[in-house]
């Protein structure tokens, strides 16, 4: 009984982390630096220094 216990809390553990990594991949590349490029409207090197 102790065992299912410890294997659901290690199962939810699993999803937790993988579900925080995936958002954290997904507001990275939303917010990236990279985002603003020369030649694309938006931020250039006069406005982001």
């Amino acid at each position: 009984m102790e065992n299912a216990l410890i294997l659901q809390y290690l199962l939810v553990a699993v999803i937790v982390i993988f579900a925080a990594y995936s958002i954290f991949k997904i507001l990275k590349k939303t917010f990236s630096p990279n985002k603003f490029k020369k030649g694309k409207p938006g931020c250039d090197s006069d406005c982001c220094s």
